[in-house]
């Protein structure tokens, strides 16, 4: 079985001036790199990239995905 791969997608979320941030999204394959399934994990909003790439770590550390006997 080949291993997993996680990627850490990154975008700029603007609603509203003072609620500038970003959306964070970890996911299996990545549409980018032209993968045709895509599995997103999870989503968090973060205040910047350096706490976008903290959070993917402990994600990935944690979480590899979720369903535990």
């Amino acid at each position: 079985m080949a291993e997993d791969h996680y990627y850490l997608t990154v975008a700029r979320e603007r609603r509203q001036p003072q609620n500038d941030g970003y959306i964070a999204v970890i996911s299996l394959g990545q549409p980018q790199l032209g993968d045709d399934h895509v599995t997103v994990c999870d989503v968090e909003v973060v205040p910047n990239m350096k706490a976008a790439r903290k959070w993917f770590k402990r994600q990935v550390a944690e979480k590899p995905w979720e369903p535990r006997n």
